[in-house]
């Protein structure tokens, strides 16, 4: 990856977790140098994290495994005005890495997923 692409992605990247915790009711955090340093190499360690990290499912207990499976918990939601950064049992950023997480199971959750206990957040 070239060195502009990488700003994109990076820039991307950033702007989208400012949305989604603007959604989420928090505060977007706060930069004062948005760009990386011209002198900097781009590693790959610093690009965004991935919805696939969101996935991983390894330190989950089984129990657990069930109750997220019983409320039929989905990475992406079938429906476009249905999604955990709308409900109102969404946790952002509460998983160790950076996942949200939900108050009825455990484990991370992606911001677009989804499950059949769904409630709209009040505004």
């Amino acid at each position: 990856m070239d060195r502009k692409k990488f700003l994109k992605a990076f820039a991307f990247g950033a702007l989208s977790t400012s949305v989604l915790v603007a959604a989420c009711g928090g505060d977007a955090p706060k930069t004062e140098n948005k760009t990386a340093p011209e002198a900097a190499p781009a590693p790959e360690a610093a690009a965004p994290a991935t919805t696939a990290d969101c996935n991983d499912l390894s330190s989950v207990a089984e129990a657990d495994l069930k109750q997220r499976e019983s409320l039929g918990y989905v990475a992406k939601s079938t429906e476009a005005d249905k999604n955990c950064t709308n409900c109102r049992f969404y946790q952002a950023g509460t998983q160790a890495n950076g996942c949200g997480g939900c108050q009825l199971f455990k484990g991370p959750v992606t911001p677009e997923g989804y499950c059949k206990t769904w409630n709209k957040k009040e505004a």
